[in-house]
């Protein structure tokens, strides 16, 4: 069987990917935590903020261990607030590692799945967000692009050239 529902969102997962990493690594790093506005969304917040979701499905949909969620869930999930003051995070190179390694997790868990889990119900506790499986993992693709266009607001505020994906 050839998995297209899989395959589909396996092309959509690689595409964002590429297209938010290229825009990381075009930040230059003494700006990652440069905020456009007062409280907005800054690079380095973004990076872990992502990995962390990425950790929060890992866990509520593929049964994950929550050690690694945890230990960064106050400072980078929903309702965590970014801060200018770098001694609020881990360094960089923690973060990107922590974002590289959630990500490729992510990814391997997602190839794991076949149509007929895609095409399925989602668990109850994500019934109201998406009617099946493969619906919430596109509804993520979604929020990776609400925070693509915070990084292109970020770039322009900085006077950065546009990335080109």
């Amino acid at each position: 069987m050839s998995d297209v529902l899989r395959n589909q969102l396996l092309t959509a997962l690689d595409y964002t990917d590429k297209a938010v990493e290229d825009l990381f690594a075009a930040i230059p790093e003494d700006q990652y935590l440069h905020q456009p506005c007062e409280g907005g969304n800054h690079a380095l917040w973004t990076l872990g903020h992502l990995a962390t979701v990425n950790q929060y499905f890992l866990v509520n949909l593929a049964g994950h261990d929550d050690a690694l969620a945890e230990k960064y869930r106050a400072t980078f999930f929903a309702k965590s607030q970014p801060s200018p003051d770098a001694s609020s995070y881990p360094p960089l190179a923690v973060v990107r590692d922590y974002f590289k390694s959630s990500r490729a997790a992510f990814r391997a868990w997602v190839q794991s799945l076949t149509d007929e889990q895609l095409a399925g119900p989602p668990p109850e506790k994500f019934s109201k967000f998406a009617p099946t499986l493969g619906n919430v993992l596109m509804r993520l693709l979604w929020h990776e692009g609400v925070h693509y266009g915070q990084l292109t607001v970020i770039r322009k505020s900085l006077g950065l050239a546009p990335v080109r994906i």
